[in-house]
């Protein structure tokens, strides 16, 4: 069961109507092989189709390879044809984030042809994204729709997968290779990737990138002058505020940090130094040792100590100067690139801030309100309420620049003899370009320092899905070649082709309520996530510059100043009047009328591919919440859910997530319409039912090493099939039960499973879940141990034997925090238990070795095992109950492991002591 989970069906088969040919999705999938290749695809940073334009929160593309293929090939009712299909799957993901082996792919494309004589159907994703499904439905051979209300995600899936394929394998314009004659520097030295079929387009975008950046630079290059010591390459900003203290009313700098550089011989930070009425900042470089100050930033908040009288600058009172437009900027440091191509910090010269001051914001740009603020965007709580706010003047002056230079460039591109097509494919790839270039070209950009070396870069907005209020911020040289900068963006870009298809495909701007194929196919899609992500909110932040370049080449797209918020089908209740109520119910209500006119482009044949998942566990209330909104849509809909597949989708350096319980899985439902002849059921037959049939699934989700803070929602997939077979679930009234309430039975049931699997231990480990429930590691009296064994059938003293827990005079502890003796082998062990298994594979994985000795010990555990893997579930349930953060990282980090301690312990090396 590590590599391949295997849905097994319930004694009481939904009803159909005829007889229903299973999909593989619907029966097993190589869920380990699948999700190692997404983690894979989100290790990745550069050399991805992520790379064309940032979207959020993207299915990795191994994935919708896997999903598709499964839900269009039949189950072939036979083990050894399944397994050689599970095995086809499990080698078109093998690479992870690199391309499927063309191979494989000719050999998956052949069986889909075999499958679909009559012609291959079409795939509809109506809330297309960054493309991803599109793209693995034409890697296939499937011609694709993509359709989204939003442009931004429009705009990326229709370069992808339509206006990319449509100039595939051409030749390069001949004006292309310029570059060695106009001796620019700039790009000329690049090595294309190869990216067969797109090698034409991708010089073609290189010529016309530098051709912009050099307009750009004719015309605004003044405002980055160079110096006499080299050429700056990034300017480090800070706000500030005038402190309060009537004594003081200096202005003050809020800063988050002074660190400039903490790479190793080579330590920069600044020194500020405060005067009756000024602040002075030195720059102190080319250290061996020493520290920067501490910041004046003061706790989490907006708070921050004045440099010269040290009073608390408040956040009530930083809101105040904000609103009123008091807060300010100061350039603290400048980053130089040396002729020698050495980098190092220094003060701002006079020619520094005259250039940065003299930048004037251009008039025709139009002012896009950031909106309220809420728990996705900040910035307005303190003045900045505008999309221009998140700005300085010259960083304005460069995209609005860059854009102007890019709808000229679609003319330029007919003028060097390309056709329509291939101006509209430049263009667009230039826009995205732009897209990126305003990723870290705004006072959002972060100067981040590299754990390992020390060295920092600047880094762009999105890192996560929001707009923080950022106090200090770098400024990037948009028309040099270092990090942020055109030529940059433009080069990673380009590296994303390789991963582009060439198939047929479009992509409009249209309502998922009302979208449609012009014939029935397959529909799969990765909808909004209720209030997890402000896609339109956010998206103003590109659309405004792609609008800008763009609006004479996708007419269709650009008809609004902003990005059209009306109809998204998000959860936001300051969409809605301020009413978390009125947004849950037109979640919901837009999802029954959504689900309802896919199934109009649905085969009767093929199912219906639904993603879903959270950004966050914040609460076990608003998960349910969540859940039970898109749930009691497709219900409501007259769908049935006739598979559930959990797809651990993150990487391993996500923003939220490590050190945190964030949701780490996706949740791939696979719907069919209701049988017209599904009957009713009562509460007491569903939940007899789920008893019978959760308790399976759930170990099939175990065997499959799902993360436990990702257990409760991958439960609710197969619950939810059992509920949704029905076409209702009575109560005793006769009154039909809410998926509220039925999500309800099913964590309820979903417990008692691990309390189950915990009766199953022995009697010394289920003595210590219970004792550690209560008491977790601290101390308790010695009568209250012993009344907790004796219905074990044991005593203090057998637990104590069992080294599970240790007498400290008249009260009793639990072994396994600290203390743990790393020789232990339960071979030498008289009386070996689940829980010490537990504990030594946890202290041995996080304190002592690593992955290699809990390895060595798994190979010894023998029976213990499937014991020890049950009870790491149910301790990490309790430890998120009762809030034991730091417990819950460790049972977490051990499950995540798991499948690898078993590889290693079963190699032959690995009972010799050594691995290689």
């Amino acid at each position: 069961m590590g590599t391949l989970l295997e849905r097994r069906n319930g004694d009481e088969p939904a009803v159909t109507e005829t007889a229903r040919k299973k999909k593989l999705i619907e029966v097993a999938l190589p869920l380990e092989e699948i999700n190692a290749a997404c983690k894979s695809d989100k290790d990745r940073k550069t050399g991805t189709l992520r790379n064309l334009h940032k979207w959020f929160a993207p299915m990795p593309l191994p994935a919708w390879r896997a999903l598709l293929f499964a839900a269009l090939i039949d189950d072939p009712e036979d083990d050894n044809q399944r397994v050689y299909l599970l095995d086809l799957i499990k080698r078109l993901v093998r690479n992870g984030a690199d391309l499927p082996d063309a191979a494989d792919m000719r050999e998956a494309q052949t069986l889909l042809k075999r499958q679909f004589p009559d012609g291959l159907p079409a795939v509809l994703d109506p809330f297309c994204g960054g493309g991803s499904t599109l793209v693995e439905a034409q890697r296939f051979g499937l011609e694709s729709k993509g359709s989204d209300l939003n442009p931004v995600p429009v705009l990326i899936t229709r370069a992808i997968t339509d206006l990319l394929p449509r100039v595939y394998g051409a030749e390069p314009l001949s004006v292309s290779n310029s570059a060695a004659e106009t001796g620019d520097q700039l790009f000329s030295s690049r090595t294309l990737v190869q990216t067969s079929g797109y090698d034409g387009i991708a010089e073609d975008v290189l010529h016309f990138a530098r051709r912009v950046r050099e307009a750009v630079e004719a015309e605004i290059g003044t405002y980055f002058p160079k110096g006499n010591d080299g050429k700056p390459s990034t300017w480090l900003w800070g706000r500030t505020a005038i402190c309060p203290n009537p004594a003081c009313s200096v202005e003050s700098v809020l800063t988050t940090t002074w660190w400039l550089s903490k790479r190793k011989g080579a330590l920069a930070w600044l020194e500020p130094i405060a005067s009756r009425d000024k602040v002075e900042l030195t720059v102190i470089r080319d250290q061996a040792s020493g520290s920067a100050p501490d910041s004046p930033k003061i706790g989490r908040g907006a708070s921050f100590s004045c440099l010269a009288c040290r009073q608390t600058i408040d956040e009530a009172e930083i809101r105040r100067q904000g609103q009123s437009g008091g807060l300010g900027l100061r350039l603290m440091a400048v980053q130089v690139v040396a002729p020698d191509k050495s980098r190092f910090f220094r003060a701002p010269t006079a020619a520094d801030l005259e250039a940065a001051a003299s930048a004037r914001r251009p008039e025709d740009l139009p002012d896009i309100s950031l909106g309220e603020p809420n728990q996705y965007i900040a910035p307005p709580r303190y003045g900045i309420t505008s999309q221009l706010d998140l700005y300085t003047n010259r960083q304005l002056l460069v995209l609005s620049t860059f854009a102007t230079k890019i709808r000229e460039a679609y003319e330029w591109v007919l003028e060097a003899g390309g056709g329509e097509e291939r101006a509209a494919c430049i263009a667009t790839l230039l826009g995205l370009a732009l897209g990126k270039l305003a990723q870290g070209g705004s006072t959002q950009t972060r100067w981040k320092f590299d754990s390992r070396s020390g060295s920092a870069s600047p880094e762009g907005i999105f890192g996560r899905a929001d707009l923080p209020m950022t106090w200090d911020f770098a400024e990037v040289d948009p028309l040099g070649e270092g990090a942020k900068s055109w030529t940059q963006n433009v080069e990673t870009l380009l590296d994303a082709l390789p991963y582009a298809p060439h198939g047929q495909g479009s992509a409009v701007r249209s309502d998922a309520r009302t979208t449609a194929l012009p014939a029935p196919g397959l529909v799969a899609t990765d909808p909004p996530y209720f209030d997890a992500i402000g896609y339109a909110d956010l998206s103003d932040f590109f659309y405004l510059w792609h609008r800008r370049a763009l609006r004479d080449v996708h007419p269709d797209l650009y008809g609004t100043i902003a990005a059209p918020k009306a109809g998204e089908l998000t959860a936001f209740p300051w969409h809605h009047g301020g009413s978390r109520d009125q947004a849950q119910k037109n979640f919901i209500s837009g999802f029954v009328e959504t689900f309802h006119n896919l199934r109009a482009s649905l085969r009767e044949d093929l199912p219906m591919l639904v993603v879903y998942a959270s950004k966050e566990q914040q609460s076990v209330a608003d998960e349910q919440s969540r859940w039970a909104s898109i749930l009691t849509a497709i219900i409501d809909a007259e769908l049935e859910i006739t598979g559930t597949w959990p797809i651990h989708g993150t990487g391993s350096t996500r923003m939220r997530g490590q050190g945190s319980n964030a949701v780490a899985t996706y949740i791939a439902m696979v719907c069919r319409p209701r049988a017209a002849a599904a009957p009713n059921s009562s509460v007491s037959d569903f939940t007899r039912a789920l008893r019978r049939e959760l308790g399976p699934a759930v170990r099939d989700l175990q065997a499959a090493s799902i993360l436990p803070v990702d257990l409760a929602q991958a439960a609710l997939g197969p619950g939810m099939q059992i509920f949704s077979r029905y076409r209702a679930v009575l109560d005793q009234a006769g009154e039909r039960i809410s998926v509220g309430r039925a999500l309800d039975l099913i964590n309820t049931a979903l417990g008692e499973v691990l309390d189950e699997q915990v009766g199953e231990l022995d009697p010394e480990s289920r003595f210590a879940v219970r004792w550690w429930e209560t008491h977790g590691w601290v101390t308790a009296p010695f009568a209250e141990a012993d009344k907790a064994a004796r219905p074990l059938g044991i005593s203090v003293d057998d637990v104590k034997r069992a080294q599970v827990a240790v007498s400290e005079g008249t009260r009793v502890r639990l072994l396994g925090i600290e203390g743990l003796d790393r020789t232990w082998a339960p071979t030498g062990d008289t009386r070996p238990t689940a829980w010490e298994a537990v504990h030594h594979l946890v202290d041995r994985l996080v304190r002592g070795g690593g992955e290699l000795e809990s390895a060595r010990l798994m190979s010894q555990l023998g029976s213990l095992q499937d014991p020890a893997m049950a009870l790491t579930y149910r301790l990490h349930e309790i430890a998120a109950s009762k809030g034991r953060t730091a417990d819950q990282e460790r049972y977490n980090a051990l499950i995540n492991s798991w499948s690898e301690l078993v590889k290693l312990s079963a190699s032959h090396s690995t009972a010799a002591g050594r691995f290689f």
